[in-house]
């Protein structure tokens, strides 16, 4: 990290708010200081060889006309007045000319945003169409989130696994992949009632929809919203893991799903895997606000919500029994309508139990004809806003 870049987070600490504190004298520098050099008797002159500051470089202080300070004269001086060196700072701020008070917003704007976005990765995305012009960054993020200032991004604590003052890569990515769905299930605001028992009936209907490529997770995405409970699809980033998450938002479970590896199955998988949480974890997940499938997590058990996932898609009960004929695609196909169920499950969880994973892959359609209704490219939108406009318009007809 460059000098510039360091001077600037010490002044953030040293010029968050701008202006003076109650326990600070409101009074310019110029006239503390004459006010100092009365109380000990002396004249300027004297003050200049005490401190060791040119008169030249003091009058230019004093007069307002000074473009930089170095820090050992605001230390000096902060000193000779008797003053804390951030009571000092926030002094001679009130003094400075609008553009050099801009110069540091800017500089603190730009601080911020190298903090908590990762530009490389939200480039790569194509989030973002430049890592340096920071002006741009700024409006893209703040359009995006409908944000008021940029500052405002994530000011809402949504776990306390987000560290504050050093996070990787992968934790910046997360935090903004959380927040951009976070923001749609607010703007989304499901109007109907979350009711568990519809949701047990529903449950086992689920599978037979998987027959339908096109439309069928579409139709069980509106079942599940009439019964409080919203879904949407948002594709991962780049340095995350996230397979799926279930938020609670205004005390109604929220679910993302993901297509890990672009398969069909995946999708389904995912819901059912989600669904699992927001049955026997949903009191746990509401005080925390939401978990992420995919990242570490210490206090929610995967496997039952993975096996949960399997018993109600294709068990291994009925795994075993087609195993001995997983090369004759016909009896697949006539055990997968007998199951109810679309044959690339059936494929995708042999591959699954024997390691495998390139054999039967001719068999599983990519999930793209799946989220087309779903997918809304959110990345690539102008806003949050936008997307979820659209959403509400045409999948969720509120």
């Amino acid at each position: 990290m460059n000098e510039d870049s360091d001077f600037i987070k010490a002044f953030n600490r040293l010029i968050e708010p701008l202006h003076i504190t109650d326990d600070i004298s409101e009074d310019p520098f110029s006239v503390l200081f004459e006010r100092r050099i009365e109380e000990l008797g002396i004249t300027q002159s004297r003050a200049e060889a005490m401190l060791g500051i040119e008169k030249k470089s003091l009058n230019s202080i004093l007069n307002k006309e000074a473009k930089r300070v170095d820090i050992i004269t605001i230390i000096k001086l902060a000193q000779f007045l008797n003053l804390p060196v951030d009571g000092f700072v926030k002094v001679y701020l009130q003094e400075l000319p609008s553009e050099q008070i801009g110069d540091i917003e800017k500089a603190k704007k730009n601080n911020f945003i190298v903090q908590n976005f990762d530009l490389p990765q939200l480039h790569k995305k194509k989030f973002i169409s430049s890592k340096t012009d920071y002006e741009a960054i700024e409006k893209r993020i703040v359009t995006f989130f409908g944000l008021n200032s940029i500052y405002d991004f994530a000011q809402e604590t949504v776990t306390p696994a987000f560290s504050r003052t050093k996070r990787s890569s992968s934790d910046l990515m997360r935090e903004f992949w959380v927040q951009s769905a976070l923001s749609q299930f607010k703007l989304i605001e499901n109007p109907n009632p979350y009711n568990r028992e519809q949701l047990i009936d529903l449950i086992p209907k689920i599978r037979p929809y998987t027959k339908n490529i096109e439309k069928g997770l579409l139709t069980v995405v509106k079942a599940l919203f009439s019964i409080g409970i919203t879904v949407i699809y948002q594709e991962s980033l780049p340095n995350i893991s996230v397979r799926g998450a279930t938020f609670v938002v205004d005390g109604k479970p929220c679910i993302v799903i993901n297509d890990l590896h672009k398969r069909y199955p995946t999708l389904w998988f995912s819901l059912m895997h989600e669904l699992h949480h927001v049955l026997y974890d949903f009191d746990e997940i509401q005080q925390v606000k939401y978990h992420l499938t995919g990242e570490p997590d210490l206090w929610l058990k995967e496997e039952k919500a993975n096996d949960f996932a399997r018993e109600y898609l294709f068990n291994k009960k009925r795994s075993k029994y087609i195993k001995p004929f997983i090369n004759e695609s016909v009896l697949v196909r006539e055990y997968a309508d007998k199951s109810q169920v679309h044959p690339s499950i059936i494929y995708n969880f042999h591959m699954y139990d024997s390691d495998k994973w390139v054999k039967f892959n001719k068999y599983i359609p990519d999930s793209g004809l799946a989220i087309n209704n779903l997918n809304v490219s959110i990345w690539e939108s102008e806003s949050v806003k936008e997307t979820t406009e659209r959403l509400k318009k045409e999948i969720f007809n509120i």
